[in-house]
């Protein structure tokens, strides 16, 4: 143990290209000293007196095990969005530093992750995402994060400390860790390298995107939900519960004048009606094959002036916000600029999709419940009201991943039905191909048609579409677009066999998904089609 104790020592010792440099002086005086033999002593006293100050730096320098190097992250990430990571470096030896030194520490994030830094990917991701050799795949190297930290001069280990931050963007939900932390910082006189390792392997949790869900509190509380796309505002007065009785202006419907309220008051009086609440909304997601494609989605972010961290936003999904949380949200001044486009996968948009309408359903006062299934149930939860239901869905989605397998849509529905739940708005995210691809779609959910109201969600391939539109400028082009419009044609076929059967379709490009999704939703509720 003490052998490999001293070997670990001597491998965490680097020799800098200075020491060398002035080696090689060294080397050339004996040459000089091979001529002129009185230069000799001059040689070995420049090697000796050189020997001496290199030992000195090494021993007088911050040794590894006064170096306490961290990081904070937090345990819950969002998918898709960036989560920031910060690295801590601080120095705790009893006579603390005389000089500011800069140390490198690397940090090890999950494979796959991309890193950036100040907006701008960084150079050892770039790196270790490029090939080394012709042949060599980028996967096969690991992403690295290497930030420069600058440790002031101090005589406390509360002075001698440095920080600074990254971001990663997590490309799939589930369970991730952090490998080991590095750090390489020189000697005072820079002749070494001084490099240590700490095991700071951290497990974290990936769960599907809550920034809408943010957004979604943020601006119904400014009322502000139409900066988003969503229609809330479209509901009031379109229920069929009376609420209250008003006097008719311009904007109004004829129907929805009271005309034996009018006769009495002799002046024209409109009734308000409210929207119904005890109602059953049922998502149901498709996790087979057609559903790993990739789709991408193009984002609007909010720049916030005082940021939330994805725990926090993830804590409000999950109805543990307080009322300080709520006043600090409402405080918060955004300002939406256009986002990057994010690649991923059907499933991954269905489930992004998912959390703000269950989220927006249970706000409305509906039982929300979900539904997993590929070639057989995956996962169940029961229809309830009330917030802490999105906290329950985000549970059961967040580790979620599609199967190459066909899905078994009669299964599914069959095991719905035999739920003997209540007349409810099944919501199914899935894919079509076309009319012969997707017949046990179209027969299961006829069949489910005939005791819950079926809509049918798709996602739609923009690459397609763009390829179906292109102009041709070569024969090859030629025939991808005919095979591309082909497709679309087969696929809208499907879609139309699917409305004649009377269930409700929604299809469009990933980035219109949640909301598009979340105003199907409120239209039908407004027209009381639950």
């Amino acid at each position: 143990m003490r052998f490999l104790s001293r070997f670990s020592v001597l491998l965490s010792i680097i020799p800098s290209t200075r020491l060398a440099a002035y080696f090689g002086f060294g080397a050339l005086l004996w040459v000089v000293a091979a001529l002129l033999p009185s230069f000799v002593v001059v040689a070995a006293l420049y090697d000796l007196v050189l020997v001496f100050v290199a030992l000195l730096d090494l021993v007088l320098s911050p040794q590894p095990r006064e170096w306490e190097v961290e990081r904070h992250v937090e345990g819950k990430m969002n998918l898709g969005a960036p989560n920031t990571v910060e690295l801590q470096a601080r120095f705790r030896g009893a006579r603390g530093l005389a000089h500011a030194v800069r140390i490198v520490v690397r940090d090890e994030p999950p494979v796959e992750w991309p890193v950036e830094w100040d907006g701008e990917p960084d150079a050892a991701s770039l790196i270790a995402r490029a090939p080394l050799a012709e042949g060599l795949p980028a996967e096969a190297l690991p992403v690295v994060a290497r930030l420069t930290l600058e440790v002031p001069s101090g005589e406390t280990p509360a002075v001698c400390r440095a920080a600074k931050s990254y971001r990663v963007t997590p490309t799939r939900r589930g369970d991730f860790r952090f490998g080991p932390l590095s750090a390489r910082y020189p000697t005072f006189l820079g002749f070494w390298y001084r490099q240590l390792r700490r095991e700071a392997e951290q497990a974290v949790r990936v769960y599907p995107d809550t920034e809408a869900v943010r957004r979604y509190e943020l601006r119904l509380r400014q009322g502000r939900l139409q900066d988003m796309g969503l229609h809330l505002l479209r509901l009031r007065g379109r229920g069929t519960e009376f609420e209250s009785l008003r006097d008719y202006s311009r904007d109004d419907e004829y129907k929805a004048i009271n005309w034996k309220a009018s006769a009495r008051r002799g002046k024209l009086i409109a009734t308000n009606y409210e929207i119904e609440r005890d109602q059953t909304m049922l998502i149901a997601i498709d996790c087979g094959r057609m559903m790993t494609s990739l789709a991408v989605a193009r984002e609007f972010k909010a720049q916030t002036r005082h940021t939330l961290s994805p725990a926090h936003s993830l804590s409000q999904a999950l109805g543990q916000s307080t009322l300080n949380s709520m006043a600090t949200l409402e405080a918060e001044e955004e300002v939406a600029v256009a986002g990057s486009e994010v690649a991923l996968s059907k499933l991954d948009c269905a489930i992004n999709a998912a959390v703000l309408l269950a989220h927006v359903g249970a706000g409305m006062g509906d039982a929300v419940g979900l539904l997993l299934f590929a070639d057989g149930i995956k996962a169940f939860v029961p229809p309830r009201k009330g917030r802490a239901q999105t906290g329950t869905i985000i549970e059961a989605l967040y580790a979620a991943q599609p199967q190459l397998v066909e899905p078994d849509y009669r299964g599914a529905y069959q095991y719905l039905m035999s739920r003997r739940l209540r007349r409810s708005l099944v919501i199914t995210f899935t894919d079509v191909i076309d009319p012969f691809a997707s017949r046990e779609l179209i027969n299961a959910s006829g069949a489910l048609r005939r005791h819950h109201n079926a809509l049918c969600v798709t996602i739609n391939n923009r690459d397609v579409m763009d390829m179906a539109s292109h102009l041709p400028q070569a024969m090859p082009e030629l025939y991808e677009k005919a095979m591309a419009q082909r497709m679309l044609q087969q696929r809208g076929q499907a879609l139309e066999t699917l409305r004649q059967n009377g269930v409700g379709v929604l299809d469009v490009e990933a980035s219109e998904l949640t909301i598009a999704t979340v105003n199907r939703y409120l239209d039908l509720k407004s027209r009381a089609a639950l």
